[in-house]
């Protein structure tokens, strides 16, 4: 498929037919507008952001490093040990790699997973149905075809990994997971990421897990693929995780 034809075919997204839905419906006047659409922050960030961003004025006239700086990449591999109480030195600053967003690594992972051919076929990208965009605009213009894995009450709003088959999962190159999921809210618990990393090493492709919300809860903390991994014996193989 020619980039054209992929361009034209983003333009077809959920968020342009959500708009067009609801631009048939217009709010109350008299109620306070409340954005629902594409997931844009709506609150200020914390006063300490402003003023670190100021201290730093002086740091403007360069690039900031592309892979962020070690000492930033060590306090972040200590973070993600003592938030999944994982064992000392699986994650090290070498494991991290810093981004403007989770968006923008989500993006480019297509790229660096998805082959032109696997089994001498059009590779395929495993979606959770509802998805976010970026998962979809991400396997397209990657070239990957695409399965949405249907994620509704029938499923605890998780994608059905079972009801995967076997001649689906060798042609796939890559597997967006969401946990908690977006917008439904659900949790994977720790065997059922093990299962899809599992799945992943078998059939040899790359699980995405998207892990923005892990630390939206207001009771145990979810649990995540590093501690998955760690259980399955420290193995870091076929395996990214997003966390912001």
């Amino acid at each position: 498929m020619s980039v054209n034809a992929r361009l034209e075919r983003l333009a077809d997204n959920p968020f342009a037919r959500l708009r067009a839905l609801l631009d048939g419906a217009p709010p109350s006047a008299n109620a306070e507008h409340i954005l629902m659409s594409v997931g844009e922050p709506q609150h200020e960030p914390p006063a300490m952001v402003a003023r670190i961003i100021a201290e730093s004025a002086h740091l403007w006239n360069r690039y900031p490093p592309m892979a962020g700086t070690p000492a930033y990449r060590a306090a972040c591999a200590r973070w993600l040990t003592r938030r999944f109480n994982l064992p000392a030195g699986l994650i090290t600053e070498q494991h991290v790699l810093s981004l403007s967003g989770t968006k923008e690594g989500l993006f480019l992972v297509a790229n660096l997973a998805v082959p032109e051919e696997k089994r001498g076929k059009r590779p395929v990208a495993l979606l959770p149905n509802p998805y976010y965009l970026v998962y979809n605009g991400a396997a397209q213009m990657a070239g990957a075809e695409i399965a949405y894995l249907d994620a509704t009450r029938a499923t605890q709003f998780l994608p059905d990994l079972a009801a995967i088959s076997e001649s689906l999962l060798a042609r796939t190159a890559l597997m967006y997971l969401c946990t908690p999921a977006n917008p439904q809210g659900a949790i994977a618990d720790l065997a059922y990421l093990k299962r899809a990393i599992e799945l992943a090493r078998a059939f040899d492709f790359v699980l995405a897990v998207d892990e923005c919300y892990c630390e939206i809860y207001d009771g145990a903390p979810p649990p995540g693929a590093l501690q998955a991994c760690a259980a399955l014996g420290g193995d870091l193989s076929q395996v990214l995780v997003f966390i912001p």
